[in-house]
């Protein structure tokens, strides 16, 4: 069991950066842009001329929160606070300033020392306003938007629940992964699509089988009554279409072009739920019409964890630029479990 959530979890980080690396050179791209470069079969692998891929703020941010887990782990401090200072030494690397003074967050963690983590690849607004605005550690983001930038960087909390399920169950991960992205987003949509996908991703790990994880994340947000309802509606919608073996090209017209929270998690589901394997699922979130990089990134994460002994992982893991320091930030993220016997370390 321990050695399969290990592998689950590495195809889940690897999943995501590899989804989100993939989809960086087809996002913002117009259809047309994209039948001229590409041709109807779209991207199928990466496209730099250099052939490696370029993951953006998805991976950067995703790499941080395990970083803040990490530290928590090691330090005991409350983890909101530890994920905040995260989240603003990822600020630093994007050269923005913020308003809590530097001196409380810098000296901690590792990869500020990581070169690659300091390249600008097209950081969200919301992320970037809410870091900068901030005044107190640990508080919530006063405002309207419900992007996916605080559910693409929480998949690291469902991992460590899955690494600690007797203290973290449904409502510890759901609540602790709507508090991180609700530093950042906060209409409802952007903090809980959070907390259902650290759930859904914690599930997974521990070895249920992606339908059963949907309907227990399912279950719990429905004891948020109406709040929740915006999200149940397209999780429902993602089971519905899928059931209905609605092909990829067809299904995407019903979730919308992927820029809100809701739009990408259902995505991500419906893939979750009808990808045959790892190569084919990315492959479609890649292609999407939308916001590709992050729906890349979010159903890489899942996909991932599900298809974790898939070859492609540790193919286009290899090509990946800075993909040792990903690899680095997982090896300690398993590290700071004192739960996990070392010999199922990498």
């Amino acid at each position: 069991m321990t050695i399969d959530i290990t592998e689950r979890i590495w195809g889940g980080f690897l999943g995501g950066a590899i989804g989100d690396a993939l989809g960086e050179p087809v996002e913002f791209l117009s259809k047309e842009e994209r039948l001229q470069r590409w041709g109807p079969i779209g991207v199928r692998g990466f496209v730099h001329p250099d052939g490696m891929g370029r993951f953006t703020d998805d991976t950067q941010m995703t790499l941080f929160t395990a970083e803040a887990l990490i530290l928590h782990a090691k330090t005991g401090e409350p983890l909101l606070i530890a994920l905040h200072k995260a989240y603003l030494r990822w600020l630093v690397t994007q050269k923005f300033p913020s308003r809590i003074p530097p001196d409380t967050y810098l000296h901690e963690g590792f990869l500020l020392d990581e070169p690659i983590l300091h390249k600008r690849m097209g950081p969200g607004r919301t992320c970037l306003r809410a870091l900068m605005e901030a005044t107190d550690l640990g508080m919530p983001m006063v405002n309207d938007s419900k992007g996916c930038g605080g559910l693409m960087r929480v998949a690291p909390i469902g991992f460590w629940a899955a690494l600690h399920p007797s203290d973290w169950d449904l409502r510890r991960t759901f609540t602790v992964a709507s508090q991180a992205a609700l530093l950042t987003h906060g209409h409802p949509c952007g903090y809980l699509t959070a907390g259902f996908f650290a759930v859904l991703i914690r599930q997974v790990t521990l070895g249920l089988p992606v339908d059963e994880a949907v309907l227990a994340s399912l279950r719990f947000l429905e004891t948020l009554g109406k709040t929740g309802a915006p999200i149940r509606q397209f999780v429902h919608l993602a089971q519905d279409v899928a059931g209905k073996r609605v092909p990829w090209e067809q299904a995407i017209q019903y979730f919308g072009a992927g820029w809100v929270a809701e739009e990408i998690l259902a995505i991500a589901v419906y893939l979750g739920l009808t990808a045959p394997d790892f190569r084919t699922g990315i492959i479609q979130a890649a292609n999407h019409p939308g916001d590709a990089d992050s729906v890349g990134a979010i159903a890489g994460q899942l996909l991932g964890a599900l298809h974790r002994k898939d070859s492609s992982l540790r193919e286009w893991t290899m090509s990946i630029e800075g993909c040792c320091t990903i690899e680095i930030d997982i090896s300690k993220f398993l590290l700071a479990s004192p739960s996990l016997p070392q010999e199922f370390l990498r």
